[in-house]
């Protein structure tokens, strides 16, 4: 937290914007405070940078494992990353330095199939539009073809995460200039207009050198680039929600874990009907299903345990709740903080509910972590109800 900073209301309207911090006033200026997010962001001279306690390289291993990237291995000694490197530049330079590696010979052609209008016969043609847009008239042909072309799927994915990593301020000369050379590489590919969404690519053997890198390029694109204007002043920079990093990191590997041995599947941010008419409802983090039977319910919290491992009461009766909701007699929390082995154990009055308090220490090790969620996993089938569905 900062204080005393010295900003006008524009900028600090825009920078609370961005969701990276907020501004509040203050008497001698303002204090911009950092909460679950981290990254970068520029707002005219001033740039803002809210660094992970678990080191960026860390960061982007788990997002990259949140979307189901296994063994993404970074070495920051070999990348020349610093010590303090932000989340943004350190996912700029592997992006830049892999960029090198997979389009060392050329970037990869492929087939496109376009609607054309051509004065010859090229492809296939298309009678129907012929009749319906040309009255008769020879030319212009409506035609389908197959160009054999830059402009394909994978390649404007590369360039759309290369111009979002390229507006990133603070980024090392080196890198900079790579990735713009990149986007040099790819000058024939289109750029999707801003707001719409890419498709997504689909991994094949003819695209497996690029698998790295595509990767990489969901991570920028899928991340956190962020504007927000006010007026004539922008901020703009990228920023990620820790909370939402833990959440999807927790739900891909339990969902891995319940295809691999099961029982049942996992269901994420599933929504219930609360009363009788329907007008409130319930969206629980986590809920294990088989079928039509409700086998474990999970909340996750990006939160740190207090003292003696003590909570929020709102994160109990919320998950109450959900066990009293979906008929289930255990139900359980997942924090992120040091990992104590065995869940804490509250058994509630009245209610015949137990809370199970579990932690996921994001500061161990990737493969670490994944034991440490693997264990929750086990938790939860040891506990497990069964209760129909409504």
């Amino acid at each position: 937290m900062l204080t005393g900073v010295d900003l006008n209301r524009a900028e600090a309207v825009a920078l609370s914007g961005t969701k990276l911090v907020t501004a509040t006033p203050e008497r001698d200026g303002w204090k911009v405070a950092a909460g679950q997010w981290v990254g970068a962001v520029r707002c005219g001279d001033l740039e803002v940078r809210v660094a992970p306690k678990v080191g960026a390289v860390k960061v982007l291993q788990l997002l990259a494992r949140a979307n189901g990237v296994r063994n993404m291995h970074v070495d920051a000694d070999r990348l020349g990353l610093a010590d303090d490197a932000d989340l943004s530049t350190v996912l700029a330079v592997l992006f830049e330095r892999e960029a090198q590696t997979a389009l060392a010979q050329r970037p990869q052609r492929g087939y496109r199939t376009e609607d054309q209008s051509l004065h010859v016969v090229r492809g296939r043609i298309r009678l129907v539009d012929q009749a319906l847009r040309r009255f008769g008239v020879v030319t212009p042909i409506e035609v389908t073809v197959d160009e054999w072309t830059l402009d394909t799927d994978e390649n404007r994915r590369l360039r759309a995460a290369t111009r979002v990593l390229l507006s990133l301020p603070g980024l090392p000369k080196a890198t900079r200039g790579g990735l713009r050379r990149v986007d040099r590489m790819l000058a024939e590919v289109r750029l999707a207009p801003q707001g719409v969404r890419l498709p997504p690519w689909t991994p094949t053997r003819l695209n497996r050198h690029l698998h790295r890198l595509l990767y990489l390029a969901d991570l920028a694109l899928g991340g956190g680039s962020v504007e927000h204007r006010v007026g004539d002043v922008v901020a703009h920079g990228f920023a990620l929600n820790m909370a939402w990093v833990f959440e999807a990191l927790v739900a891909q590997i339990l969902k891995e874990e319940c295809l691999a041995v099961g029982p049942g599947r996992l269901l994420v941010q599933q929504q219930y009907p609360l009363d009788e008419d329907e007008r409130i409802t319930i969206k629980p983090d986590l809920v294990v299903v088989d079928g039509a039977d409700v086998l474990a319910v999970g909340d996750t919290k990006y939160k740190l345990l207090g003292d003696g491992g003590a909570f929020p009461n709102a994160d109990a009766y919320q998950l109450i709740t959900y066990c009293l909701r979906l008929g289930l007699t255990t139900g359980h929390l997942v924090y992120a903080g040091e990992n104590s082995g065995e869940p804490d154990h509250y058994a509630t009055r009245g209610a015949g509910i137990d809370l199970r308090l579990h932690s996921i220490d994001l500061r161990s090790p990737l493969p670490d972590v994944e034991e440490q969620v693997r264990s929750l996993h086990r938790g939860l089938v040891h506990s497990l109800d069964s209760a129909p569905t409504r």
